[in-house]
């Protein structure tokens, strides 16, 4: 099956998510160490599974579901939806990627740490984003039925 520019970066987004899944499980090791360990990295281990498991999730989903964003013969690229998939990913895996570095899960509505807040509105703003991105990919493999 040939892919067209949006099933190409729809790929390409999928593959980096799986290299940040991949770095995860490295960084979920260490962070599991004692810490007199020289190989303690001295993080939470909880909010690194979270992004280790989110960029795996959603890795796998984007791989999966490249051929559905594919434009067909005779139909307008979907850019809409690629740019929706790429803008809510980067916003999520930021924010698990701050939560992982600093032991924030991004998950407390009201927390007394001000970065907290915004960690979670982020987040939040992020995931919905990805799941208008879904619903239009959901409509879309509909439609080729």
């Amino acid at each position: 099956m040939t892919l067209s520019p949006a099933g190409r970066a729809t790929v390409k987004l999928g593959l980096a998510l799986l290299g940040v899944a991949a770095a995860g499980v490295v960084a979920h090791t260490l962070s599991v160490q004692t810490p007199s360990s020289p190989w303690w990295i001295g993080v939470l281990p909880g909010p690194i599974a979270q992004l280790r498991d989110a960029s795996a999730l959603l890795g796998a989903l984007l791989l999966a579901g490249a051929p559905y964003v594919s434009a067909r013969p005779g139909e307008r690229e979907p850019f809409g939806l690629v740019i929706a998939l790429h803008a809510g990913v980067l916003l999520v895996l930021a924010t698990l990627v701050i939560g992982a570095t600093t032991g924030m899960y991004g998950v407390q509505i009201e927390d007394p740490r001000p970065a907290s807040r915004w960690l979670f509105r982020a987040r939040t703003l992020g995931e919905l984003v990805l799941f208008g991105a879904f619903i239009a990919f959901a409509r879309r493999v509909w439609k080729s039925r």
